[in-house]
């Protein structure tokens, strides 16, 4: 498979088709398709460049600058999509910092990966997505469901209920939100579709079993990360919604 400018030119029919359907059926995101699309491509080959000449200095403090833009930015999008709570970015930041170093670290540890820049800063990327994916859609279940059930919340409490029992349920409704795209791919991947990892390897030309066996550990390294980032997400979402003396508070 060849990719071009060329190609990628080509490929962008599909993106006016997206647009022709979102147009006939009138959705609200043609703006964001167009530019969405636009900005993908400018911000990919940026990154292009930009990998490109971290790995060519092999530098580790230009690999810890990069991880940490990125994960910055991964916050800041994830506090962006959650509304009335305290200290969203915060939340976020220390949510994907401990659910990312965790698996990175891990793979590390076990001489899975060796700290090289053509293995940290991609792998590195797949985990701070999903992180940021978890960590928004927890926050923005809990805070959602807290707010929904305040009545059944405050009479919890009436009754002499610690708030962490009167909250528990919605706490692991939303960590499992958080979780939901990581168990759905281990669930269905090899039979609904292949995996991306997986997919360009093979498109690469490597040996599809080997393509498999790095899928696999991308698959057990993002469920880590989604559940430790959903877990502290939601832990800490969920304390900014109570006092000390176990009282419910909204944000206004």
């Amino acid at each position: 498979m060849v990719a071009g400018l060329r190609e990628v030119g080509l490929a962008a029919i599909m993106v006016l088709i997206a647009i022709a359907v979102g147009r006939y059926w009138k959705l609200p995101v043609l703006k964001d398709m167009a530019w969405g699309s636009v900005r993908a491509f400018i911000q990919l080959v940026a990154v292009g460049y930009a990998i490109k000449f971290i790995f060519g200095m092999e530098s580790l403090w230009l690999m810890a600058l990069a991880l940490v833009v990125m994960t910055v930015v991964g916050a800041q999008t994830a506090a962006g999509r959650v509304k009335r709570i305290e200290r969203p970015f915060m939340i976020s930041i220390t949510a994907m910092l401990i659910g990312s170093i965790v698996p990175l670290a891990t793979m590390l540890l076990a001489d899975i990966i060796s700290l090289d820049a053509r293995y940290v800063i991609p792998l590195s990327g797949m985990i701070i997505g999903n992180a940021m994916n978890a960590c928004a859609l927890s926050m923005d279940r809990l805070a959602s469901d807290l707010r929904g059930n305040r009545l059944a919340i405050e009479t919890a409490l009436a009754l002499g209920r610690k708030w962490r029992e009167a909250s528990g349920q919605y706490q692991r409704a939303a960590a499992r939100t958080g979780m939901i795209a990581i168990l759905n791919f281990l669930k269905t991947t090899g039979i609904v579709a292949l995996p991306g990892a997986m997919t360009g390897m093979i498109l690469a030309g490597a040996d599809p079993l080997h393509a498999v066996f790095v899928q696999l550990i991308v698959g057990y390294m993002l469920l880590a990360a989604t559940t430790i980032t959903s877990v502290l997400a939601v832990e800490m979402t969920v304390r900014t919604f109570f006092t000390r003396h176990h009282q419910f508070r909204l944000i206004p």
